[in-house]
């Protein structure tokens, strides 16, 4: 056989088991917290008792989507009271930013009493959110952020 005719049924199939493995990847995630396509998207506890909603969609319900964002940032969070030692990595913040996200896209359809929480936690989220933030302003910002968190969850009738 010719050796270009060799050489390029390996590219060939190289390309196909990167492409193959690529899109495995990829696969949605169908553990206890993943919410099928077909399904409207729930808010349901994973075995930690964390709350989880995956699949977005513009009507979806935004309380369950801002009680997931802020449930999912709070797992990378420390318990109340241990701001100080918070480790303040990418995970975290690309959480923050997560969360801001989620606001911007179901904030505005929340109940209106939560409006002056969901614009503080959007505010602190941003703060947090960026790595220029200085680490020692961080602590305060998360107790705030603890407060802000809590009055939007209120006002969708979460404890």
């Amino acid at each position: 056989m010719p050796r270009s005719f060799l050489r390029a049924a390996l590219v060939v199939t190289t390309v196909t088991t990167l492409v193959a493995n690529l899109s495995a990847c990829q696969a949605p995630h169908h553990g206890p917290a993943a919410v099928p396509a077909s399904r409207p998207a729930t808010a349901s506890p994973d075995a930690t008792g964390a709350v989880y909603v995956t699949g977005a969609k513009s009507g979806d319900d935004p309380c369950a989507r801002v009680v997931s964002a802020v449930g999912y940032l709070g797992l990378s969070l420390l318990p109340p009271g241990q701001e100080e030692a918070q480790h303040w990595d990418g995970d975290v913040r690309g959480r923050f930013g997560y969360l801001r996200g989620t606001l911007a896209m179901y904030g505005p359809r929340l109940p209106a009493p939560a409006a002056p929480a969901v614009r503080a936690a959007d505010r602190l989220a941003r703060t947090l959110s960026l790595a220029r933030t200085e680490d020692s302003r961080r602590p305060r910002l998360l107790r705030e952020y603890r407060t802000a968190s809590a009055a939007v969850l209120a006002a969708c009738g979460r404890p």
